[in-house]
């Protein structure tokens, strides 16, 4: 038997893997970032921002991936917020 092939949405699928993220990590930061903006107009929208905004405050400052993560989650803020 081969291997069972995941046939929902790719977005489903993001929101489901989310709870398995590394809380405080700059990988989850634009994880949460990223999905926030594509779930814009569904209920996770803020709750998925509010994380985001939750794991940056985690961030070890001064490195470059937290440089990107956090740049990442500014653009979300600004697609979310439609400007």
């Amino acid at each position: 038997m081969g291997k069972q092939l995941d046939e929902r949405p790719p977005l489903q699928r993001a929101l489901d893997g989310v709870a398995g993220l590394k809380a405080g990590s700059w990988e989850s930061v634009e994880a949460l970032a990223l999905l926030a903006v594509e779930a814009k107009g569904r209920a996770e929208c803020a709750s998925l921002r509010e994380s985001a905004h939750t794991a940056a405050a985690g961030l070890k400052s001064g490195t470059w991936e937290s440089v990107r993560a956090l740049a990442c989650l500014a653009r979300a803020d600004r697609e979310i917020a439609g400007t």
